[in-house]
């Protein structure tokens, strides 16, 4: 984008009279100001006053423009294109740079205006490309917030798949210790049978045993049955992570895609600030 300065007469609270205006695209209002009155102070002992939204600088340095102090009146108006800003440069109370009276001048004073103006551009363009990298940063880090979520189903689903694989042992192991257990528990039935009518302690200590393996009996189908359940609970976790894992590859690709399309958007922004002349 190539910053034109027009010459134009224009009232002001000094009547009408040549002026420099320019447009600074995407530029904010209050920013420009605060950089203006910076810009037009360099290098001078005096204050910018603003009345009535017009901004005064007395006895502005620009040796550019004039070897002597000049005054410099401007104003700065805010549009959906972005910043006007219209400068007046009086050489004396009464003379105002401009082609008529001037042209080493008038050349002078726009190529400062333009300078301000440029640089007021680059730093909106400048705004804006961080913007758009910041937003180009958000997807990505996204990105890898999805990639880690993926990761982690997949170590999940690992550890699951191992945990199955332990207790699949157990349960066989399991299987066998039942199997013996049941064999004890009906040879100490018999047992029992054979002293119901025997006098002593011995028929109350055979029951008391055959009671101690029941229990034991009971314990292994319970932990048995535990076994199975939880291979059926990470089985359950395991396809839940797969589904995981299956939208986390849909929403990876959509985010892939939004990337490339917002470093499009950046890349463009970084083009518009490099035409800024």
């Amino acid at each position: 984008t190539n910053i034109v300065v027009e010459e134009t007469t224009r009232a002001f609270s000094k009547g009408e009279q040549p002026s420099f205006l320019v447009t600074i695209p995407q530029a904010k209002l209050k920013e420009v100001e605060k950089e203006w009155i910076k810009y037009i102070r360099k290098d001078s002992k005096g204050k910018p006053e603003t009345i009535n939204g017009e901004v005064w600088m007395p006895g502005a340095v620009v040796k550019n423009i004039s070897p002597d102090p000049i005054n410099i009146y401007s104003r700065l108006t805010e549009t959906q294109e972005g910043v006007i800003l219209t400068a007046w440069i009086a050489i004396t109370d009464v003379a105002f740079v401009s082609k008529q009276l001037n042209t080493d001048q008038d050349l002078a004073a726009q190529n400062y205006i333009r300078n301000f103006a440029v640089d007021q551009y680059k730093e909106a363009v400048k705004g804006e490309l961080k913007n758009e990298q910041d937003k180009l940063k958000k997807l990505e880090n996204e990105l890898d917030g999805l990639i880690k979520d993926e990761e982690k189903s997949v170590k999940k689903i690992s550890e699951h798949k191992r945990s199955i694989e332990r207790n699949e042992a157990a349960i066989v192991t399991s299987k066998n210790d039942q199997k013996l257990k049941a064999e004890q528990v009906a040879n100490q039935k018999r047992v029992v049978e054979q002293l119901r009518n025997t006098p002593g302690d011995a028929f109350k200590e055979a029951e008391k045993t055959l009671k101690k393996m029941e229990d034991e009996q009971r314990k292994l189908e319970k932990e048995h049955e535990k076994l199975n359940r939880d291979i059926d609970n990470w089985n359950k976790d395991i396809r839940s992570e797969e589904r995981n894992i299956e939208k986390s590859k849909q929403d990876q690709r959509l985010k892939r895609e939004e990337i490339e399309k917002q470093k499009s958007v950046v890349n463009e922004v970084q083009r518009k600030l490099n035409g800024i002349k």
